[in-house]
């Protein structure tokens, strides 16, 4: 079964995402840039799932490798001319075998793309370490703005240092996606595909994959307003990711936290998609037991 892993989130600059992640108390590791002209800044979670807002730094670097079919690249420059300079572009799942995964992505018909890349991080002492990445990535035509790839770190006790996983609001990690579509059982072979959670549960507002203490969801325009009390992005026919949970330690001081940002809607405070994070998301408090 493949979890959650982080969310690909593109912004317009990373200047613009830091402010807003920071006013919702969030604490944001250093920039990075990555050799193909992409960079990002970081929010790096307890349970080791992360947000990563993104944005084009080095456009000539962008262009290039694009051309040279760089499919990370490929497909955050599809999102951005389909789309909006913000969002929810790609979700990665866990993986502990990313060729493995490429090789169940093909025999499923969702193709299976492998991509790898290693980068210097800057640690909370200002020393660089080396860490890198094996993605293996799925492909389905009715979801060319939703992608979904399995993530294999190769150092990931790098990412999470101590100071990088505590955050003023309380945030504990990331635990549930919601995607939008207007036939949400569509995408019931893709879902059961990148997730290996073959019992997925169905409802009148959609499907939904459980895996473990967290949730992939794909909702209906009206399931999503339910579940959040706010309008969809429009999906157009296909597939979007629109919105993520975020648990917390204690809801009541990440109401304090999240001010005026943030709506009540049952159990859960929802913050607008807004500049600086094109994402719907919403807290809900630590489950115990």
């Amino acid at each position: 079964m493949h979890r959650i892993d982080h969310l690909v989130l593109p912004v317009t600059t990373l200047k613009l995402a830091r402010a807003r992640l920071t006013a919702l108390g969030f604490t944001v590791a250093p920039d990075a840039q990555h050799p193909f002209g992409s960079g990002n800044c970081c929010v790096f979670f307890q349970n080791s799932t992360y947000l990563e807002p993104i944005t084009f730094i080095d456009r000539v670097a962008v262009d290039m490798a694009a051309a040279e079919g760089m499919v990370f690249i490929k497909r955050l420059k599809r999102f951005a001319e389909h789309r909006r300079a913000e969002g929810f572009a790609m979700l990665a799942l866990t993986s502990d075998d990313a060729e493995t995964d490429a090789a169940a992505f093909q025999a499923a018909g969702i193709g299976g793309d492998l991509f790898a890349f290693k980068r210097m991080a800057e640690m909370p002492d200002g020393a660089k370490r080396e860490i890198g990445v094996r993605l293996a990535y799925a492909e389905h035509n009715d979801a060319p703005d939703a992608t979904f790839f399995a993530c294999q770190h190769l150092a990931p006790d790098v990412l999470f240092q101590p100071s990088y996983i505590e955050h003023p609001n309380g945030a504990l990690g990331v635990s549930a996606v919601t995607a939008v579509a207007e036939n949400p059982a569509d995408f019931h072979i893709l879902l059961t595909a990148v997730t290996g959670q073959r019992a997925l549960r169905a409802t009148s507002f959609g499907i939904e994959a459980s895996l473990g203490d967290q949730e992939i969801a794909v909702l209906t325009p009206a399931g999503f307003r339910a579940r959040y009390n706010v309008e969809p992005p429009d999906p157009r026919r296909g597939l979007l990711f629109a919105a993520f949970d975020v648990t917390v330690s204690n809801l009541d001081a990440a109401r304090t936290c999240l001010g005026d940002a943030a709506l009540c809607h049952g159990d859960r405070l929802v913050v607008k998609a807004g500049p600086g994070l094109g994402a719907i998301m919403a807290m809900r408090a630590e489950q115990n037991g």
